[in-house]
């Protein structure tokens, strides 16, 4: 048996990509992927379902993964050109693709497989309804894949235990109240009430449903009033997402990944029954009794069309396609120039963030400043994000650094680690000794200041009077609370650049309380549900930590309730009067 290990390399969208390739008796056995730095929860998804379509096939011939193409074909051509040059030739088995035609007969279709389209999947699946889930790329979470597992657990029994007498202090109207003073009232009440009476339910129903487990949040941010946030053990959106779509599928739900909704269909009344969508190698018609719309936000959208200035961090798949497949429904939409913008971020290309938020918060809760390229503090540290977000866009180059100690740093990289970043990545960022965003440098205090282009002289005078009003207990400049003032330790310093970044769009079309859509004439879409970031108006123009996670949880929930009520009362119709109401063209592109 004659057994070769082939050594390629890939450049993927985040860096390179390190793999093996594992070749027995001209037979491609197995690729194990050795060093990378793109998104895990994505990555782990699109790498496991590249490496079975290879083996299978023996061909570094097949299909890219859709959503994460950059990436799966730099592998593919890598892995071909591998082999080619080890002189290694594989007999394929891959077949010529064939397309076909496939019709579908279901209660419920839900279009998207972030959080939203999975909770309402779920909660349809679970009131008895046949249930389909289309996603147009090659791996499910959406833009949930990014954000992390935290909610709020207001109302739950998964909080009461959890918190204990604490949760008692906590309340949907108090929730309401807090969204609308972090908001500045700019919510729509109606949609915050509805988060925070359903957030609940959907939390005890998701948990029962896919056997999830919660802990406390390791971070309770400011903005809450009292202590809600709760998250998986694991911190990790990709193991929630992957064990709700493992239990859905389990109980009967089904998901076509790589299938593109190119077209809403009306029946001969005007009503919506049907949908065509496109995979890979087939055209797929879905016959509904009801519709859930959860494809998540447009912010790469308007990214690549140059509406921002602002670095965007989110999935470079959240296009807003259904602006194109329905919009000839006469959805009627506000607020689409709302971004959900943060103050913790590196801009790690121009133009693209990742975020930084949890590394960042805990190195303010230990002491850690933020100053202007001035070298002067510009806001309380430990203020809520709001107040960093409007300091950070104040300064004339839009930029600003957290200073820490070493102390300060070994925590900040820790979860760094923990949220999204590589130990090479972070390397890579120091090699680029602050010569480019993103900056980040170590050194004694003249050092640093010099490598990230902060006036020193100013900086060494900010951290001297800090480290007084330290001693003195108190923040005569900023009104910082004296438990999140302590002294810098050592004479090793880091510098971290933040930018502002953005990945949630806030505003979105119009639903009524039952997540049906609604009409140009504010009038209801039969058979029309939403969920999720497709949706605006429930966190206003400025969402609090884990409150987009919680609107995809509640908002699924209902959207689902409504969607299986809905369709006992439907019949599924699928006769020549129906006619197409729009079609994008995204198939021929």
């Amino acid at each position: 048996m004659s057994e070769k290990i082939i050594k390629a390399q890939a450049m993927g969208r985040n860096g390179q990509i390190d793999f093996d390739i594992a070749v027995a008796n001209d037979r491609i056995e197995d690729i194990k992927v050795t060093k990378s730095s793109e998104t895990p929860g994505i990555f782990k998804q699109v790498v496991g379902k590249l490496k079975e379509n290879v083996i299978k096939n023996q061909s570094f011939a097949v299909d890219a993964v859709s959503g994460a193409s950059i990436m799966t074909q730099a592998m593919l051509d890598s892995g071909s050109k591998a082999l080619k040059e080890n002189g290694i030739a594989i007999q394929s088995n891959l077949p010529k693709p064939e397309h076909r035609d496939v019709t579908l007969d279901v209660d419920v279709a839900v279009i998207g497989s972030g959080m939203a389209g999975l909770m309402a999947a779920a909660r349809a699946l679970a009131l008895g309804k046949n249930v389909l889930v289309l996603e147009k790329n090659g791996y499910i979470g959406g833009a949930t894949i990014l954000n992390g597992s935290n909610v709020v657990g207001t109302g739950s029994k998964v909080s009461a235990n959890l918190f204990g007498e604490e949760a008692q202090k906590d309340s949907p109207a108090l929730l309401v109240k807090d969204i609308t003073r972090e908001s500045r009232g700019t919510n729509y009440t109606e949609l915050s009430q509805l988060l925070a009476n359903n957030i609940g339910k959907a939390v005890d129903f998701i948990t029962e449903f896919a056997n999830l487990t919660y802990q406390k949040a390791e971070t309770q941010t400011i903005e809450h009033s009292v202590d809600r946030q709760i998250e998986m053990p694991s911190e990790s959106s990709y193991e929630l997402v992957s064990k709700v779509a493992e239990a859905f599928t389990k109980k009967g739900g089904k998901i076509l990944l790589e299938t593109r909704v190119e077209q809403l269909n009306k029946d001969d009344q005007g009503k919506l029954v049907s949908l065509v969508a496109e995979g890979k190698h087939e055209t797929v018609k879905v016959n509904f009794k009801s519709l859930v719309m959860a494809a998540g936000g447009w912010g790469a959208r308007d990214y690549r069309e140059h509406k921002t200035k602002i670095p965007y961090y989110g999935p470079m798949t959240s296009t807003g396609d259904y602006f194109d497949f329905a919009q000839n429904m006469n959805l009627v939409a506000r607020n689409l120039d709302w971004y959900k913008v943060y103050p913790h971020g590196l801009e790690v290309e121009p133009g693209i963030a990742k975020l930084t938020t949890y590394s960042t918060k805990e190195a303010t809760d230990m002491g850690a400043i933020f100053v202007n390229t001035g070298g002067k503090r510009i806001v309380n540290e430990s203020a809520p994000y709001t107040h960093f977000r409007d300091a950070i866009a104040a300064q004339k180059d839009k930029i600003a650094f957290v200073v820490m100690d070493q102390r300060t740093w070994d925590r900040f990289y820790e979860l760094l680690l923990k949220y999204g970043f590589t130990a090479d990545e972070v390397q890579g960022f120091f090699d680029l000794d602050g010569k480019k965003s993103p900056i980040l440098v170590k050194g004694d205090l003249q050092t640093v200041a010099q490598k990230a282009g902060i006036n020193y002289t100013n900086l060494q005078k900010t951290l001297t009077d800090y480290a007084d009003e330290v001693k003195a207990g108190k923040d005569h400049e900023f009104n910082r609370p004296a438990k999140f003032m302590h002294e810098y330790e050592g004479s090793t310093y880091y510098v971290i650049e933040q930018k502002l970044r953005f990945c949630t769009t806030l505003g979105g079309y119009e639903t009524n309380k039952q997540m049906q859509l609604l009409d140009q004439e504010f009038n209801p879409v039969a058979n029309f549900y939403a969920s999720g970031e497709i949706v605006g108006g429930a966190n206003g123009h400025d969402s609090m930590p884990s409150m987009m996670n919680s609107w995809s949880y509640a908002s699924g929930f209902v959207a689902g309730t409504e969607a299986a009520d809905n369709a006992n009362c439907q019949r599924i119709l699928s006769t020549p009067a129906e006619k197409a109401d729009t079609v994008s063209g995204a198939s021929a592109k």
